[in-house]
């Protein structure tokens, strides 16, 4: 008989994965502050190679979430532990060993005592079943693949939610390298007018050469700038078009539109709170204290596998022979055999030592991911901290940048500035619209990261922001056929 306790382990083993996927609270403010936008307009980008294709945040969300590779390997490695759980499920019953038996006599047979003439053939089905069993450590066996299966879907929602965070990243690392592609090419702009007002002060005698020579100096600084924004960009698509598993050969560009802060987690959200939740609901720290509970059954099914009791049974399963010949001794034959007992080995010893330490280990590894969640959410919180700060700082000196750079120039048309002041309050103005730009960029990926750290992040709450939240829009949309397929012509 299989103990009580034996048979309550072997039926939480069999328990229902159905809970594994929490629901996940709201951390999102009810509205978006109204702050100013950064434009997103790709169009004077050239495509990369032949394909040129737009993509927003949730389009994004949603192609990494049904195309990434490290997705699809966690599935598989689910589906690994499924097989590994289903075995255990298996180890319970008999084997069975069907087979046919041919049997042909010619000759003297043995029978009753005595010899007789014998001269037949005969063919009959024969199944062999055979049962070994320890019965609990077939128990912890099945309540250890139990665990490991839903340690391995947990870890299918930790990808899914890093891919999410990556490919968000990503994306607004694309915003960015826009950005800093539009700068460049005002930059070039800004450049080129200098050059045109030295030029002409050239041909009318009132200008230096030396000045002349800054200006083309500039232009051709803001040209070297310009590509290497461009190869940056091309960069920053490659990296996205490889998260979402798409043609490289595409070239992903942010729709076109007005992006500006998007607050995912509200910011009167106490830090304690914050931990409370990222402890209740991070699939990767689930998952290493479900391994736990692995290991734990892990040693228990090594010590009944060494010290507890072993059930072993055979049988033969075979028609009823046929009429009485002198042949049926060939009938008679053992049919059954049962024993029961133990078996000992020294090796058990180091077996039960080693399963010991695993169990500790697993229980280091629950400490060690619960200082990284908790680092996690605090590094995001102080990035988002920092950034909002920055925005309007940055949004400042863009304002106060611009209109010196404007002062300059037009004391230089009227003849009262010098060349060496416009070049400074244009690099001074090309520094501040990048601050501005980064300052949001990065104030919207550590909102991502912040989001991820909790455990909360996945494709809905991407996709379904607040209305009031500044989202790009679809105000011109670069044309441009579908990416193909990896691997497809």
């Amino acid at each position: 008989m299989v103990p009580v306790a034996v048979v309550s382990l072997m039926a939480n083993g069999c328990a229902d994965l159905s809970n594994l996927r929490l629901s996940h609270p709201s951390v999102a403010p009810n509205a978006q502050p109204a702050t100013a936008a950064l434009n997103v307009d790709p169009s004077q980008i050239p495509t990369m190679y032949r394909q040129m294709l737009a993509v927003d945040l949730p389009t994004v969300a949603r192609v990494a979430m049904s195309r990434n590779l490290d997705i699809q390997q966690a599935q598989q490695r689910v589906e690994a532990s499924r097989g590994a759980y289903e075995a255990s499920i298996g180890a319970i019953f008999p084997s069975i060993t069907p087979g046919v038996t041919a049997v042909g006599i010619d000759g003297a047979v043995a029978n009753g005592g005595g010899f007789g003439l014998a001269n037949f053939q005969n063919f009959f089905p024969i199944v062999a079943l055979q049962w070994i069993i320890n019965p609990g450590q077939v128990a912890y066996d099945l309540v250890a693949s139990k665990r490991r299966l839903e340690a391995s879907a947990q870890q299918q929602q930790a990808v899914e939610q890093e891919t999410t965070r990556l490919a968000a990243v990503q994306y607004y690392d694309l915003v960015l390298a826009q950005a800093q592609v539009a700068m460049t090419r005002q930059a070039m702009d800004e450049a080129e007018e200098l050059l045109r007002i030295e030029r002409l002060k050239s041909r009318s005698g009132t200008g230096l050469p030396a000045d002349e020579l800054r200006a083309q100096a500039a232009v051709a600084a803001a040209q070297q700038a310009g590509l290497t924004a461009i190869k940056e960009f091309y960069n920053a698509s490659i990296a996205l078009t490889l998260t979402l598993h798409l043609d490289s050969t595409v070239m992903l560009v942010p729709r076109a539109g007005a992006m500006g802060p998007a607050v995912l987690v509200r910011e009167d959200l106490p830090i304690e709170d914050m931990l409370v939740i990222a402890v209740r609901y991070r699939p990767d720290l689930q998952a290493v204290r479900t391994l736990v509970s692995a290991a734990q059954a892990d040693k228990g099914a090594t010590l009944w596998g060494g010290l507890g009791p072993q059930v072993q049974a055979s049988g033969l399963l075979r028609p009823s022979p046929p009429a009485a010949t002198v042949a049926d001794t060939m009938y008679r034959q053992q049919t059954y055999v049962a024993t029961g007992g133990f078996n000992w080995s020294a090796q058990i010893f180091g077996r039960i030592k080693t399963a010991i330490a695993n169990a500790k280990l697993s229980g280091l590894d629950v400490d060690l991911q619960l200082d990284k969640v908790r680092a996690a959410v605090v590094s995001a919180h102080q990035a988002s901290i920092t950034a909002v700060k920055l925005i309007p700082i940055a949004g400042q000196e863009v304002v106060s940048a611009e209109e010196a750079l404007r002062l300059t120039q037009q004391n230089l048309r009227a003849g009262t500035g010098l060349t060496i002041d416009v070049l400074q309050a244009q690099n001074a103005a090309e520094k501040a619209r990048l601050r501005r730009a980064t300052a949001m960029v990065r104030y919207n990926q550590a909102q991502i990261n912040l989001l991820a750290a909790l455990g909360l992040i996945d494709q809905t709450n991407l996709e379904n922001q607040p209305a009031a939240a500044p989202v790009l829009g679809a105000q011109a949309e670069p044309s441009g056929p579908a990416p193909s397929p990896k691997g497809s012509n």
